[in-house]
């Protein structure tokens, strides 16, 4: 299992659609800093939700006045990011 962390925004960088062609099903993603952006994104939601829960940093999406309710889609602290990647085999970062 890896972890494939995200920190650009899906609109000026193409990574998200990158990692979205070679994540596997047993994956899973976690949207950093302006990644968290893709979350407002119709087709980029739509995409993510089929790697259910999709983690999200809780202070980025504060700071980005981003409220999550899609069950889909989890906001996670630091200290539940270390656990996540301790839980991985490796990360990615995209």
């Amino acid at each position: 299992m890896i972890l494939h962390k995200l920190s650009a925004s899906p609109f000026s960088e193409h990574s998200l659609n990158h990692c979205l062609q070679r994540v596997a099903k047993t994956d899973k993603i976690l949207l950093t800093q302006d990644a968290v952006y893709a979350y407002q994104h119709a087709e980029l939601n739509e995409r993510l939700a089929n790697f259910s829960p999709v983690y999200c940093i809780a202070d980025d999406l504060i700071a980005r006045g981003i409220t999550l309710n899609n069950p889909k889609f989890k906001a996670i602290d630091y200290a539940e990011f270390v656990e996540l990647t301790l839980t991985c085999k490796q990360m990615i970062s995209w």
